[in-house]
């Protein structure tokens, strides 16, 4: 981010997730600018452990670029709490029963000493807690949360891609129940009745109903099993499509 502001970005666009970290981004905020500091006037330890002894927050930042930065998550979490950033991801990241209270009261500890400083953030804000609580040191900069979908399709000019296409085709390694709950396919669909054209979903497997979709192929069930699927993704890729395309061409020649 640092970089990208000193190269001259305009904006910027910062998709979080997948952090081993739990730091609520204390880290990251501390690139921007910021000094964070214990009850001595030191700086604390890098990471969770630091911000327990945190007692002093200097939040003199860079400024945001002047087209603003936008958070692209589908994590929905606070950053405190049982669906919080610790209490979720902490021990998909390898924290232990143990660390849990630690990890929690640091993130609450950091909460504080911010507002304290002035953030006016609300911790429960949703997406909050992605990525180790990144997406709340996120926010306490200026940066607002936007569905992740729909800001990267806005960023290719996906919009107007499908405005003047015959079809579409999207996808993912696995469609089910969520899918639909803003993920690619769902917004791809959209975008394809809006533009009234048909949508065609191609995906690992399919466990859920793909409604809204004018054919769907799954390439574990071409496979004959997902084992198949996964030793041999190319080929079967080209399956799907191959699949997608006579079933296209059979509807608009009048079958079924």
């Amino acid at each position: 981010m640092a970089a990208a502001l000193d190269a001259g970005a305009t904006a910027l666009l910062l998709a979080i997730g997948g952090s081993a970290s739990t730091d609520g981004g204390a880290g990251m905020l501390t690139a921007l600018g910021a000094r964070l500091l214990d009850a001595d006037g030191d700086d604390i330890v890098p990471g969770n452990r630091g911000l327990a002894g945190l007692s002093r927050a200097e939040l003199t930042l860079r400024a945001l670029p002047a087209g603003g930065a936008r958070v692209l998550s589908d994590v929905t979490s606070p950053l405190l709490g049982p669906a919080g950033a610790a209490a979720v991801f902490g021990p998909q990241k390898g924290a232990r029963p143990a660390d849990m209270p630690v990890l929690e009261a640091g993130l609450a500890r950091f909460a504080d000493v911010l507002r304290e400083a002035g953030v006016a953030v609300d911790p429960a804000t949703p997406g909050a807690g992605a990525a180790g609580g990144t997406g709340y040191g996120l926010l306490a900069w200026g940066a607002v949360i936007a569905p992740g979908s729909a800001a990267v399709g806005e960023a290719l000019g996906l919009p107007a891609m499908v405005a003047g296409a015959h079809a579409v085709v999207t996808g993912e390694g696995r469609y089910d129940d969520q899918s639909a709950a803003g993920k690619v396919p769902e917004y791809v669909a959209a975008l394809a009745r809006a533009a009234g054209i048909p949508a065609l979903l191609a995906a690992g497997s399919i466990a859920a109903d793909p409604r809204g979709f004018a054919a769907a192929a799954s390439l574990s069930e071409l496979a004959g099993g997902s084992a198949a699927a996964i030793a041999d993704p190319l080929r079967w890729a080209a399956a799907a499509g191959a699949d997608l395309a006579r079933r296209f061409a059979a509807v608009g020649n009048g079958g079924d």
